[in-house]
């Protein structure tokens, strides 16, 4: 193939590992299986920050490395890349909630808090920014109040 061609399919198969690593890791609404990987356990988003930037590491250095068949070695590589930092991310994510869970939280920002972990639970009480929270458990971005009911754990800062 020819250079241009070779430059086309790895870029092509950058752009590709970027929007699947864009996509949300634990969209479903059934229960999987916490892997790190493909999901996790902690709220946070560095699991997809990690999962791009390993994608687009990944398909750098798989298209350097297999100069014969780049746009291959593109495509192994960010898939590599997005999982490692996929996974690398969640364990930081962890890592912060465990942190976090010690020392507790404070509401970033005025929040509803919520009966279930989504937006679409009915809100059951709200929080004031700056009043401090403890945390039962996480599900995804999510977090179960020790007093009940659940809040999206972006807008909490471990303090």
């Amino acid at each position: 193939m020819s250079k241009s061609i070779n430059a086309a399919v790895a870029g092509a198969a950058m752009i590709a590992a970027l929007a699947a690593g864009a996509v949300p890791m634990a969209a479903s609404a059934a229960p999987l299986q916490v892997n790190g990987v493909t999901n996790c356990d902690a709220p946070g988003g560095r699991q997809q920050a990690g999962a791009l930037l390993g994608a687009v590491v990944g398909g750098l250095a798989g298209s350097q490395i297999s100069k014969n068949e780049r746009g291959l070695g593109a495509v192994v590589g960010a898939g590599a890349g997005a999982a490692a930092g996929s996974y690398i991310g969640c364990n930081q994510q962890r890592a912060r909630a465990n942190n976090a869970a010690a020392h507790g939280y404070r509401a970033a920002t005025n929040l509803r808090v919520r009966s279930g972990p989504s937006t679409r639970y009915a809100q059951v009480g709200s929080l004031s920014a700056g009043q401090t929270v403890q945390v039962d458990s996480a599900q995804g971005d999510w977090v179960r109040l020790a007093g009940g009911g659940w809040v999206n754990g972006r807008y909490l800062a471990a303090y």
